[in-house]
């Protein structure tokens, strides 16, 4: 398990690294982990989605791309 830690604690460090480098190169900032800033220009929206989004498939909204694929599911 040990062996595993080190392994993945090598593996960040590397990661940061690069991202250190490059963020230094093309300035403060530019690459960031996987969360948006305080001021991003995009919010999460979650008010269409269903209160069971992860329990009833039934309440799922469906998206067709045509008119034929919406006629010929009914």
């Amino acid at each position: 398990m040990r062996c595993l830690r080190r392994e993945e604690s090598q593996r960040s460090q590397k990661l940061m690294a690069a991202m250190d480098a490059l963020n230094e190169k093309m300035g403060k900032g530019t690459v960031r982990l996987g969360l948006p800033g305080k001021n991003a220009p995009w919010h999460l929206r979650c008010a269409n989605r269903s209160p069971r989004y992860t329990t009833n498939w039934d309440g799922l909204m469906v998206a067709y791309t045509d008119e034929g694929a919406a006629r010929n599911k009914n």
